[in-house]
């Protein structure tokens, strides 16, 4: 435990691996952090630093082994009598000529509207695909004559199953893997073999984007997260198996690596990729759970900002059909608090102390820098006072896709093609800079630009230990009585300090003019009293999206496989430089970049059992080596293409990369 502190378990334990960490012999209660960031393999290179790994896991994940087919006893002995039961004689030796000129694919109810999926990985053909849990039909495409194919009969196998007689062949693989479908051709007259082929099929799930999912399949994804937010955790391990867990598991999870105050152990570093990719195909297995055939869909947030581009507004960006009630629910609710839609009133964990050490003031599961006192889910289209009209487009992420040296592209892809998205939807009140900083006679342009960072610029502040927030608020306490505040402003103000304050926390304050008005008057001392809430009338509140809270949010999920997305396509066009940069994570100081664990290539992160079954907590350099999109590894999913075909519409290349 941390701190000596342990309260009662949220669910049963048990004795199956779990995530996280292998549980401890005789312990019963779960500690005052996050079970998951605990205990982990010491036989790895960890790095245990700030006391970042105390704790273990009372949830159970123990997934399926993925790395096999799905032949079982009884179907070896189905084969073995194979040519007892078979109508089809095989006691003719076969021409041989005829075997190059038999061929098939594969393909599902998606290939003839949107062509085969996964066509960009070096390791997949086209035909070669086939997705779990959905009916995939075996076509031939031999090149025999006519006259020939007629005298046959087709029959087909997988993995040395009993042949089925039929000329396009279906079948549903039930787990990702790899198999061998054999196609034979028989002569109708006599029985016998005439020529035979084996394909090695892959089965994978494949992310597809939100829109371009059939309905039914959309459905399955909303309906599933809707009972992983809608079912207690007990209620869930009950009807689904041990291995369930609710979304307030993966919130808290997330609030504490990310709400950490010695660094963000999933942000603003090289682990941002892999992690997130992790934390996302934990939730994806956890889904399956409810059902086997969903997959987490991508949201192409580049859509609707070529709407905003097209259109020429930013309420194409929010009148978007994601935010339709049946998928993430209003974009702009008029109270703050989702109340329409399917994940309306999503509830936020409350007097939340004894379950975890990251809470804010009153006890929610939040980023204790966000004084947020709602008890469920909220949105703004402002952040501090200004609204955010630059959606990440095309340029974005185009130019991202430029960065040859992993160091850069891991690093900056959090940002400019990312982070916006949670700004956008979560946004800020309570804190009204766009006044302030106008009636100080600052630049429109740079207001903007202050107004975008705040958020991050004080949560610096805060891991620098210059900006105090409360331990505890009464539930009652009104939000201007109850908000971080610098003790030292006055002193850094009488000293002079006020520049080399703001410049440790943000790089914009490194350019003189963003510390004058248009006058060249020097207003660092206003900036400085915003970001310290050190107005009676300034107190930021912070949407559910923006802060580490965020997977509380059911918009979290389709939109970090987007990036993901792109982190498979640059992959597979490769690195000039691939090095991976140790202790640059940025959260540690912004000047200054450090040693976070989480971001360093060997440090053992908290993910395990996403790939095997053996319970060993997966560093950096495994999660690295699993999400390498170059090779058929272990990981269960891919992304159905790699086009952007509204981004070719503003002239960048249609795959983002310059040919």
């Amino acid at each position: 435990a941390v701190d000596g502190r342990c309260s009662e378990t949220r669910g049963e334990m048990a004795s199956t691996p779990s995530y996280g960490a292998a549980p401890v012999e005789g312990m019963e209660a779960q500690p005052a952090v996050h079970p998951v960031v605990g205990e982990i393999n010491r036989k790895r290179n960890y790095r245990a630093v700030l006391g970042a790994a105390v704790v273990v896991s009372p949830f159970v994940i123990g997934f399926v082994n993925y790395k096999g087919g799905a032949s079982s006893a009884a179907s070896s002995v189905m084969s073995a009598l194979d040519k007892v039961k078979s109508p089809i004689s095989s006691s003719v030796e076969q021409d041989a000529e005829y075997d190059d000129q038999l061929s098939f694919v594969a393909s599902n109810e998606y290939t003839s509207i949107q062509g085969y999926a996964g066509k960009d990985y070096p390791w997949i053909t086209e035909g070669q695909l086939a997705e779990p849990h959905k009916t995939t039909t075996f076509t031939s495409t031999s090149t025999l004559e006519s006259d020939v194919l007629a005298r046959m009969n087709l029959a087909w196998s997988v993995d040395g199953s009993d042949e089925e007689i039929t000329g396009s062949f279906k079948y549903v693989f039930e787990q990702p893997g790899t198999y061998n479908v054999k196609m034979s051709a028989y002569d109708k007259s006599s029985g016998d073999l005439v020529a035979s082929t084996t394909k090695e099929i892959i089965s994978k799930y494949v992310r597809r984007e939100i829109r371009t999912l059939t309905d039914d399949d959309r459905e399955a994804f909303f309906s599933a997260a809707e009972v992983m937010y809608k079912t207690e955790l007990g209620d869930g391990k009950k009807t689904y198996g041990d291995n369930f867990l609710d979304v307030q598991w993966f919130a808290q999870l997330h609030n504490t690596l990310a709400g950490s105050r010695e660094c963000d152990h999933l942000h603003d570093g090289l682990g941002f990729l892999p992690q997130h990719a992790a934390f996302t195909l934990m939730f994806e297995k956890v889904l399956q759970l409810v059902n086997p055939v969903v997959t987490v869909p991508y949201w192409d947030y580049t859509i609707e900002a070529h709407a905003v581009l097209t259109e020429g507004s930013i309420h194409a960006w929010r009148e978007s059909i994601v935010w339709s009630d049946d998928w993430f629910g209003e974009a702009s609710p008029e109270d703050k608090v989702v109340t329409r839609g399917r994940f309306a009133h999503t509830p936020v964990v409350g007097n939340a102390w004894d379950l975890t050490d990251t809470t804010n003031a009153y006890g929610f599961v939040r980023a204790p820098w966000n004084m947020n006192k709602e008890k469920f889910v909220t949105r703004h289209n402002y952040t501090y006072g200004f609204t955010l009209d630059d959606a990440p487009g095309c340029k974005q992420h185009y130019d991202v896709m430029q960065y040859d040296q992993w160091s850069d592209f891991g690093t900056m892809i959090a940002y400019a093609p990312h982070g916006t998205v949670h700004a956008m939807i979560g946004g800020v009140w309570g804190a009204d800079y766009k006044t302030k900083l106008e009636n100080a006679g600052y630049s429109a342009i740079h207001a903007a630009n202050v107004g975008l960072e705040a958020f991050a610029t004080q949560k610096n502040l805060w891991r620098a230990l210059q900006l105090e927030c409360p331990d505890y608020c009464a539930g009652d306490a009104p939000a201007l009585e109850c908000k971080c505040t610098c003790p030292s402003i006055k002193k850094w103000m009488g000293q002079g300090w006020t520049h080399d304050i703001l410049a440790s926390v943000s790089p914009l304050f490194y350019t003189k003019s963003y510390l004058q008005n248009t006058n060249k008057h020097d207003i660092s001392d206003v900036i400085l009293k915003l970001m310290c809430n050190d107005y009676e009338e300034v107190n930021p509140i912070i949407g559910d999206s923006l802060e580490s809270a965020s997977p509380s949010d059911i918009s979290f999920w389709p939109t970090h496989p987007t990036v993901d997305r792109l982190y498979h396509w640059k992959r597979i066009q490769g690195f000039k430089n691939d090095t991976w940069v140790d202790n640059m994570a940025r959260s540690v100081s912004f000047t200054n970049v450090g040693y976070c664990w989480g971001h360093n290539l060997a440090d053992v992160t908290v993910w395990k059992n996403l790939f095997d079954t053996t319970g060993e907590a997966y560093s950096n350099e495994d999660l690295w080596d699993q999400f390498d999109s170059t090779k058929n590894t272990d990981s269960p999913y891919i992304y159905d293409n790699f086009e952007w075909s509204h981004c070719e519409e503003e002239g960048y290349p249609l795959q983002l990369v310059d040919v």
